[in-house]
């Protein structure tokens, strides 16, 4: 009797055990089917509070985003490059503080393991080594401060980013910035400005708060592949708008500063971006994403078509075509004379070939050996071509220059070591697009940085060189969330 009392009161006991099923791989092609109605009544990612020091940093970061490409100065005798320089720089002291204050406190040194941090130590040896065989310690601690600046944001996104919340707030900062910089560079394009600027001429009409064409487009033109990346993915319909508008009008403030730098570092990510993820979702990509994938087909297609051409809305006197061409050509004067700056470079290279002439020293050098090149009789007929180069317009041959040997390979291996890393999260998350695509963007946008620092100088532009090492970091973080 007691037998039976006890089995009544406990009746589980004699219920079979429900076998445990495992949750359905979640690809491109069942992601909506299975996974929206579920976004609907709970929250798209569970993201864990992230420790106090943590969103200290994050506030910093995203400070030094969103001021750094916007701020300037009508009563600084440079209105752009100091104050940014002053503003991020400041920033970025105070959280160090922070950070060695932590430090000191919890008795042990924080540090994320990183794919990318033997190749970043290597490379920044060498670049404090150099001030060794430097000729002006001035010149060269001015940019070795910028280039602390984005060893150390590389250092704070790796390390304290670790949330998808984190990082969607600083990614819509970077969209915040691309649309106030952007509406402000169309208005200038239709002579709407402020009366305080001294009017350029020609190309440099368009320079937003970045003091120069190439400077605002090499930047915003680095957040458009991260934009794609959330835009074919992002849940909700007033941030899907907000992407919907913000990427065309980001791609029209790229096309009318008719910058070919920065046009062909975003075609170059963007086609990438594309066989990339062709790679990992097949076909599949465009079932899933078809009608985004659409869109911005038709935004691309249609704005670089009305740049292409004279027409009422290009009131400029340039085409995209036509520039071009005439780099293609190499006939334009500016084309001609970069081809004699990287010739005197590599004459450079030579008298100082393994560790370089040291950082920043380039503009010290250049006239001199602009000189001896000239003293070549085969080189006379470039006379006219005379010109005092701060920067070699290429941040390779400069490495090379300034760096030697030894500098140029331990960038490149930092530069290889992303790619590949980045590569291997990719095929790791290819059943979760959104973080595939998330990623991929991030990493196309360095790309493009990177394509257009073969025939510019992003690492001597404080917003520019601080963008690049963000999307790398941002490419780079593992988080400890994740989406269902």
């Amino acid at each position: 009797m007691a037998k039976k009392k006890k089995n009544k009161q406990n009746p589980s006991l004699h219920q079979p055990v429900k076998s445990v099923q495992s949750k359905p791989k979640v690809s491109p092609g069942n992601l909506k089917e299975k996974g929206v109605a579920k976004a609907k009544k709970t929250k798209f990612f569970s993201s864990p509070r992230p420790p106090l020091i943590s969103r200290i940093m994050e506030v910093g970061i995203i400070l030094v985003v969103l001021g750094t490409p916007l701020v300037f100065s009508i009563w600084s005798k440079n209105n752009f490059l100091l104050p940014k320089e002053a503003y991020a720089q400041s920033i970025l002291i105070v959280l160090l503080g922070i950070y060695l204050i932590k430090t000191v406190d919890d008795k042990k040194f924080h540090l994320v393991k990183s794919d990318l941090w033997y190749p970043l130590l290597a490379f920044a040896a060498v670049t404090t080594i150099s001030i060794v065989n430097t000729v002006s310690l001035y010149l060269s601690l001015l940019d070795f401060a910028n280039f602390v600046t984005y060893f150390f944001i590389l250092f704070l996104t790796i390390n304290f980013i670790r949330t998808h919340t984190q990082k969607n707030r600083i990614f819509w900062t970077l969209v915040a910035v691309c649309f106030i910089s952007s509406i402000y560079g169309v208005f200038q394009f239709y002579d709407f400005d402020f009366k305080f600027w001294a009017r350029q001429g020609g190309r440099g009409n368009i320079f937003s708060t970045f003091g120069n064409p190439n400077r605002y487009s090499g930047f915003v033109a680095a957040v458009i592949p991260a934009m794609v990346g959330y835009f074919l993915t992002v849940k909700g319909t007033i941030k899907k708008y907000i992407l919907a508008f913000v990427i065309p009008l980001t791609y029209t403030g790229v096309m009318m500063t008719f910058t070919r730098g920065a046009q062909l570092g975003l075609a170059v990510a963007l086609f990438f971006m594309l066989i990339i993820a062709l790679s990992f979702f097949k076909l599949s990509f465009f079932k899933t994403f078809y009608k985004g994938i659409i869109y911005l087909l038709c935004v691309f297609l249609v704005i670089t078509a009305i740049f292409s051409t004279e027409n009422p809305i290009n009131i400029s006197r340039h085409t995209v075509a036509e520039r071009a061409v005439s780099a293609v050509e190499g006939e334009e004067v500016s084309v001609v004379q970069r081809l004699m700056m990287w010739e005197i470079s590599l004459l450079m290279t030579k008298d100082q070939p393994v560790i370089g002439h040291g950082i920043g020293t380039f503009k010290y050098h250049y006239l001199w050996y602009q000189g001896k090149y000239f003293d070549n009789p085969v080189n006379e007929d470039k006379l006219y071509l005379a010109v005092w180069a701060r920067e070699a317009h290429n941040e390779y041959v400069q490495i090379l220059v300034e760096l030697g040997i030894l500098g140029f390979i331990f960038w490149l291996w930092l530069l290889f070591a992303f790619f590949r890393g980045r590569y291997k999260q990719c095929k790791e998350e290819r059943d979760n697009p959104h973080l595939l695509l998330a990623r991929l963007g991030f990493s196309m946008g360095a790309l493009v940085i990177l394509v257009n620092a073969t025939v510019d100088f992003p690492l001597h532009l404080i917003p520019n060189g601080i963008l690049l090492f963000l999307l790398m970091g941002l490419a780079t973080v593992v988080q400890k969330d994740s989406p269902m």
